[in-house]
């Protein structure tokens, strides 16, 4: 199954605009996770009332976190620095209007920033993102992953970082510098290249086992 790399145009705006340096908490912090490694865990917002019916009523058990995803779903986890911001909502809204590319791809979407939660569910509301929208207020998910904490004038905010989670929990691909257009085709290769590993594999298995 091929995915094509469809370039969303956006305007980039400036409302993240001065140049951001690193936080002095964040500069003794070395980027320990690298492909290969399992993915830190960890739990997922709750869902709506909503949400929370409509699976009731289709017999579907929601995630509570990322490793309930096992088996099940490949998992893109973006960090992305703040909601309402211009690379931001371009960032998300692309993810949005290409979104069936993840569908095809068998992966779902986990959008991370430092932001509280009420913010983060305004934001997911008010741009109808199709996937889950997390804040890290305390930067403990940003940690254990490594993401860069950058700092501008006082405000702390985790670096752009794309990590792609396979269906074992593993980490195929990490992209620290993660540009909203420029990533987009490396990434969508990689989604790609996991696809076509777990079809090649479930292939030999039915070879194998004859079912």
């Amino acid at each position: 199954m091929k995915i094509h790399a469809r370039f969303v145009s956006v305007m980039l705006l400036t409302a993240l605009c001065l140049t951001p340096v690193l936080a002095e908490d964040a500069m003794e912090k070395d980027v320990t996770l690298e492909k290969g490694d399992e993915a830190p865990d960890f739990a997922l917002p709750e869902w709506s009332e909503e949400e929370l019916e409509q699976a009731r009523e289709e017999g579907v058990e929601l995630p509570k976190k990322l490793s309930d995803f096992r088996g099940e779903k490949n998992v893109l986890v973006a960090f992305y620095p703040r909601v309402f911001t211009g690379g931001c909502t371009a960032q998300l809204c692309g993810y949005r209007d290409e979104f069936e590319l993840f569908v095809s791809a068998d992966t779902d979407v986990i959008a991370i920033s430092m932001d509280e939660q009420e913010e983060s569910d305004r934001f997911r509301e008010e741009y109808e993102l199709p996937f889950h929208v997390m804040g890290d207020e305390e930067g403990a998910i940003v940690d254990a992953y490594g993401v860069p904490r950058l700092d501008r004038e006082g405000n702390v905010f985790s670096s752009r970082s794309v990590f792609l989670v396979d269906k074992k929990g593993v980490v195929r691909y990490i992209d620290l510098e993660y540009g909203v257009e420029e990533g987009l085709a490396p990434l969508y290769e990689a989604m790609d290249n996991v696809v076509k590993e777990q079809e090649e594999t479930e292939q030999a298995r039915r070879e194998t086992t004859g079912n």
